[in-house]
């Protein structure tokens, strides 16, 4: 037998990760309980049955109960670079810059402004979301919150609106394409949550279609105002820069 050149090894791509028993956001299909991580990229999202038939090889984390979501943007952060704090929180990017219009984006601090939300969305106005440099802003779950719950009731939008303006809202001012939307090239950047029991139990009901309608109601989150779920492990462009569990892969 020759001898194996270590430097070989160095060169292997990793082997593809399955994400099992996980609670998915997903537009593509809101019945995915699984997710393969392939060099770096989502390469694939569907019921778990499925996965393991398809993906035999594949090396199988089991996050049963996660709630695994893109990774939020700070889109008017007052400075760029990435702390622990930021991390934690589930913030993949931080675009420092001011509030109001950027770049045909309309760049909103929910937590501690108003807005019109459900006019802009429905003029058709891309929006993100970010804390404004204001600590008390921080948590991009209150983001979500500030759009869906206090608003008067006329100008609220759905979980789903606003929580893609907190998420692929701040890619599209970044000029970036929405990271886990299964097109080639794009990095697998995500967030894995702990489960909290509405989750589980909003994602079990059944939906039948989804829509585009900032208005509709669609069982895609959990009730908010019961609290913020702590990350657990959150992938950057393919690379792990927190992990609570120790979680092996990606």
């Amino acid at each position: 037998m020759g001898r194996v050149n270590q430097d070989d090894h160095a060169t292997q791509p990793a082997p593809p990760v399955l994400y099992t028993g996980i609670v998915l956001y997903s537009s593509l299909d809101p019945e995915a309980s699984a997710m393969l991580v392939a060099d770096g990229l989502i390469a694939w999202t569907g019921p778990e049955a499925t996965a393991r038939i398809i993906h035999p090889d594949a090396q199988v984390v089991d996050a049963a109960g996660c709630l695994v979501t893109p990774g939020f943007v700070d889109a008017a952060a007052a400075e760029a670079t990435l702390d622990a704090d930021a991390v934690s929180r589930g913030i993949v990017r931080r675009l420092p810059g001011p509030t109001g219009e950027r770049d045909g984006v309309r760049v909103i601090a929910p937590a501690t402004e108003t807005a019109q939300f459900l006019d802009l969305s429905t003029d058709g106005m891309p929006m993100a979301f970010g804390s404004a440099g204001d600590p008390a802003g921080a948590d991009p779950w209150d983001w979500v919150r500030g759009a869906t719950r206090r608003p008067p009731a006329e100008q609220r939008i759905s979980d789903r609106a606003a929580f893609l303006a907190a998420t692929r809202g701040g890619q599209r001012l970044a000029g970036a394409r929405h990271p886990g939307s299964l097109q080639t090239g794009i990095e697998a950047t995500f967030v894995v949550w702990e489960p909290w029991d509405l989750t589980v139990q909003s994602h079990a009901r059944k939906v039948d279609s989804w829509s585009t309608d900032p208005r509709a109601r669609t069982p895609l989150l959990p009730d908010l105002d019961l609290g913020t779920p702590r990350a657990l492990r959150t992938v950057v462009d393919g690379r792990v820069v927190h992990d609570r569990l120790g979680l092996d892969g990606a």
